[in-house]
């Protein structure tokens, strides 16, 4: 089944793959994208130019002649190929005083143009009107391309005027609209495959960088970025430290510095991006597919993976920046990035709400990109640079809604951090990009794609720079606004299992793996009052015992659960293995708890129904089998807890020796039988039932530590 499921998803995975290079390989043709969009209609012009002074009818010149076909702020006319330009082409005809002039013939002629876009034409000469105006419509070619149209006369003074028109492809805006759903989704895709392969092929080394670097609050915030370096996602790191905090496996000043981390871990991607590497991209794909194709070792496998997905991830920001490249002289879009250069806060809360609707990443790759064409300035950027650090943390509330007061705490935590952060940086927004501006230029770059990377990184490092000392009031400040709540009695379940660490299968075995500890206490409590089953508090003790072993049949279901969601997952070779061990470590500890809770409590039950007990000697000798037990208990629980596999060897080591306590007590009890003694006789059934239930147990303890052994075997 788990065959099948993982074969299911590498289809889906090529689908997904496929279906991202089908709509981003329309789109890579640059000289194809280019785009606009109708301009505002300035045929007011030449009739706002009738209030100038008319001057004398056409006496020969000389004549002067100023380009007039421009809106304001624009520098470029824009059609569709095969339709008439949008707007008429227009020159002012003026004597050497300024004064407009009427009758004055004006050739036009169209100096450059596509090739194969020999249909164009203009019509010419055409002849001043009375307000000194004159005006023609461009027919544009059938080819898509850049024209040049100039303007003279006879006895002309000055420099000839020209005017530059482009000619769009009838379907513009769908080419552009593929190549940047393409892009991002190549985009997104690679960030999922190269975070997987370094996922995997980092191992078991995450759970020991939650469990070593979080110490303290500063190593706190070097895991928090190396975990987010790794999995790609500022947002997945801080809903696992929600789902962490609420299990208890971190305490709230941890989360808050892991938080703190992942916002200068997410910087990283960033910063590649605006290095502009994308020509090596398909050399890293290439890379990728060689590596996963030619050899059977999952660890390279798994490297190759990582260059797939990062390949992935820098051709998509290639795709997306050929297809906005025609937005460069898209009069709409280009306004209303001046605009939002203009209108900070409107770039905030646009880049809020895209962020918690999706990837904050793609929102920041989106604004590199646009930068990096020169369709975005930095002024308009860094607003939504910030925006998107707010927007992401819409997704860990949500994530925190089903946890307890500490997982709310966590997720508060991380929204008022960014939003903090923006508060503090946003009043100094222009001194904050002069600054930015001035780095990147010390760094040898003036690119302003190079200008919102250190942007995006200065902004996190200075806001975890200026809390980080001040971590223990702001830990008491959400504990204040998230009080604690009186805990409402809850049906007994799994406490560790989260959902939202599933898509970190590391993480997600770590979370297991406590649960398992946890189950292994729950045995082991029962091991300490099993006996007395059969004493005069018996029945008392059945009802425990019966209700124990309920509470390991309700984590043993919900843990094969968890763990059917995880096969469907992409495990590396050490996270199959170690699921794989931990499913037979909870499956023997479920047997153990039924012969305690089951078999133990019938016995029991049927010996006092009957009034009969064991013989003192026999009593004796299965509470010394059932000590060995025990003690097998305490090593094995030892071995699960610390990860100890000397540990489990030396138990392992000991089943001769419960296979000859087993032996040497049941010949003591035969021997007792052929004394005739009455006790013995009487319980002689139930006495060997315990006494194989309890060998049976022993190599229960045997199997677990088997397992142990064998995931915690570094690979070879």
């Amino acid at each position: 089944m788990v065959r099948a499921l993982a074969s299911a998803a590498l289809r889906a995975r090529a689908v997904i793959f496929l279906a991202c290079v089908a709509l981003a390989g329309v789109a890579v043709n640059p000289m194809v994208l280019r785009s606009t969009e109708n301009p505002a209609d300035v045929a007011a012009q030449g009739n706002g130019s009738a209030s100038l002074a008319v001057g004398a009818p056409f006496s020969g010149g000389p004549f002067r002649l100023e380009n007039k076909s421009y809106p304001p702020g624009r520098t470029l006319l824009v059609g569709k190929a095969g339709q008439l330009l949008e707007e008429p082409v227009r020159f002012l005809v003026t004597d050497t005083a300024g004064v407009p002039v009427a009758g004055v013939p004006v050739v036009l002629e169209i100096v450059s143009r596509p090739k194969s876009a020999e249909d164009a034409e203009i019509p010419s000469p055409v002849v001043s009107d009375s307000a000194g105006f004159v005006s023609a419509n461009l027919s544009l070619g059938k080819a898509p391309g850049d024209y040049v149209i100039s303007a003279r006369v006879v006895n002309m003074a000055g420099e000839m005027p020209h005017v530059s028109a482009h000619a769009l492809k009838g379907n513009w805006w769908l080419m552009v609209v593929m190549g940047i759903v393409g892009g991002l989704g190549m985009f997104l895709f690679g960030m999922e495959l190269g975070a997987g392969g370094l996922q995997k092929v980092a191992g078991n080394k995450m759970r020991d960088i939650l469990a070593k670097l979080t110490t303290n609050r500063v190593m706190a915030v070097v895991a928090g970025a190396i975990i987010t370096a790794v999995v790609q996602s500022s947002t997945a790191t801080t809903v696992m430290v929600v789902g962490f905090v609420n299990v208890a496996l971190m305490n709230l000043t941890q989360a808050i510095g892991v938080i703190m981390g992942a916002n200068i871990g997410t910087t990283l991607t960033v910063q590649l991006i605006a290095f502009k590497i994308s020509d090596y991209a398909l050399l890293m794909m290439g890379i990728g597919v060689l590596l996963t194709l030619v050899t059977k070792r999952k660890v390279y496998i798994y490297t190759g993976e990582i260059f797939l997905g990062f390949g992935m991830i820098f051709y998509g920001m290639a795709v997306m920046s050929s297809s906005v490249a025609p937005l460069r002289i898209l009069p709409a879009f280009t306004e209303l990035m001046l605009y939002l250069a203009h209108a900070p806060f409107l770039g905030l809360l646009v880049a809020t709400i895209l962020s918690a609707i999706m990837h904050s990443g793609a929102t920041i790759g989106l604004a590199v990109v646009l930068a990096s064409e020169g369709l975005m300035t930095m002024d308009a950027a860094m607003p939504i640079i910030l925006g998107a650090n707010i927007g992401t943390t819409v997704t860990t509330v949500i994530a925190s809604l089903g946890t307890d007061t500490e997982g709310k705490r966590a997720a508060l935590a991380h929204m008022l951090f960014n939003v903090l952060g923006t508060v503090i940086v946003f009043p100094i927004l222009g001194y904050w990009n002069q600054w930015m501006h001035a780095i990147t230029l010390a760094m040898g770059s003036s690119s302003v794609a190079r200008e919102v990377a250190n942007g995006t990184m200065f902004f996190n490092v200075g806001a975890t720079a200026i809390f980080l000392p001040f971590l223990p009031w702001f830990r008491s400040a959400v504990e204040r606004l998230v009080p604690s709540k009186e805990k409402v009695e809850k049906a007994f379940g799994a406490k560790y299992l989260n959902n939202d660490l599933l898509e970190t299968p590391d993480l997600a075995l770590t979370a297991a793996y406590q649960e398992i500890n946890r189950t292994a206490d729950i045995v082991g409590e029962m091991h300490q009052y099993a006996m007395e089953a059969f004493g005069k508090d018996g029945e008392a003790v059945r009802e425990k015992l019966a209700t124990r072993c309920s509470e390991v049949e309700i984590l043993h279901g919900q843990f094969q659960s968890y763990y059917i969601r995880l096969a469907q997952k992409n495990l590396g070779l050490m996270q199959s293995r170690e699921k794989q061990g931990h499913v037979t470590i909870m499956d023997d500890l479920r047997q153990i708890s039924n012969f305690l809770g089951v078999d133990v409590v019938n016995t029991s039950a049927r010996l006092a129904q009957a009034g009969a007990k064991f013989s003192d000697e026999g009593a004796r000798e299965l509470r010394q089998f059932h000590a060995f037990t025990v003690d097998l208990h305490r090593q094995t629980a030892q071995a699960i807890r610390e990860r100890d596999r000397a540990l489990a060897t030396a138990v392992r080591g000991r089943k001769d020796e419960g296979e000859e306590l087993e032996r040497r007590l049941r010949d003591s009890h035969l021997a007792r039988l052929d004394a005739g003694l009455q006790e013995s006789a009487a319980t002689s059934s139930a006495h060997m039932d315990m006494l194989t239930g309890i060998r049976q147990m022993g190599r229960h303890y045997f199997r677990i530590c088997g397992a142990l052994e064998r995931f915690l075997t570094p690979p070879s």
